[in-house]
């Protein structure tokens, strides 16, 4: 089946979700390590959920003080609503039916209620995009499993786009983001995510894709890549970005951070680099770490994520 300008299009940003408030803390830990596709906790399957909930509330009062530090909750959802809305805007003038929603793979909106609701409406054509722009099995290939387990997709024709690492209008906004911000004598120091080594051992692109984004936006400056937010007792990928940052500083140089995995500020951004960094790494830090802003609800990040579905819409199309 084409989809022309007279269907209905449903496009679905996937997101990892986070806590709206403290009090959801617990919950939003237990969700994560409930979750043996992305972390894998001693004693096999049987024992995954009791740990998860072990682990969540041992680890829920020192969450909830970070997150006191960034405002009380995680802005995670509502900035990509607001992108969601923008897209959602720009593209119903084309494609009238269009509706953009906004689905969690750990918290409210979880992608099952979200999914049961869209299944409802009958859509002809349904378009998922994570809001990852790397790959990886454990956050857009979860994600994509989660909405197979409820899916009801035969009668329409779906698509699922998996990453956009190397999408040129990304890399282009990734670079004038950097050029705009940068100081001559600032070093690149991109950080990621952490992925538990396992995934990678198995084959998993995260890890390559991180570095080929780096490498294009660094746009031929000096760079250097590492990761970050390990949680858990498994053995994740590195460098550390505390321990790389703290070798640049030692080595005279000042920093700009660039959070590669991450295309809105949320917990990662706004403690991890913005309060944990420059306080693990003590005066010698200070004044010589900046962040690059985030996407957050810049227009021009809608129009990245409208030129990668208006393409797979075209697609169908001419199918």
């Amino acid at each position: 089946m084409s989809i022309g300008q007279n269907k209905n299009i449903c496009v679905v940003l996937l997101a990892m979700g986070g806590p709206n408030k403290t009090d959801d803390i617990p919950k939003y830990l237990y969700n994560i390590f409930s979750d043996r596709s992305l972390i894998k906790l001693p004693g096999g399957p049987l024992f995954q959920k009791p740990l998860a909930r072990i682990i969540s509330m041992a680890r829920s009062p020192k969450v909830k003080a970070r997150y006191n530090l960034i405002g009380g909750g995680s802005p995670l959802f509502s900035w990509t609503k607001k992108q969601a809305n923008q897209i959602e805007e720009k593209l119903s003038h084309s494609f009238s039916g269009l509706k953009c929603f906004v689905a969690m793979r750990y918290f409210d909106p979880y992608i099952y209620e979200v999914m049961s609701k869209i299944y409802d409406e009958e859509y002809d054509q349904i378009i998922f995009l994570p809001m990852y722009p790397q790959y990886s099995k454990a956050t857009t290939g979860s994600c994509f499993d989660e909405i197979k387990k409820v899916q009801k997709l035969n009668s329409c024709n779906y698509s699922f786009i998996k990453d956009f690492h190397s999408d040129g209008n990304y890399i282009a906004l990734m670079q004038k983001y950097i050029d705009d911000n940068i100081k001559e004598d600032e070093v690149l120091l991109f950080s990621a995510h952490a992925l538990p080594q396992e995934f990678v051992d198995d084959g998993d692109p995260y890890v390559d894709q991180i570095k080929t984004t780096a490498k294009l936006a660094a746009n031929g400056r000096e760079y250097f890549v590492s990761f970050q937010s390990r949680t858990g007792p498994v053995n994740w990928v590195g460098p550390d970005t505390i321990e790389t940052a703290g070798q640049l500083l030692d080595k005279g140089k000042s920093i700009f951070v660039v959070p590669i995995s991450f295309v809105c500020d949320h917990i990662e951004t706004l403690y991890e680099i913005d309060i944990e960094l420059e306080e693990e790494l003590g005066e010698k830090a200070q004044g010589r770490i900046k962040r690059m802003p985030m996407f957050n609800d810049d227009p021009k990040f809608s129009e990245v994520l409208v030129n990668l579905i208006d393409g797979v819409i075209k697609q169908n199309v001419s199918a």
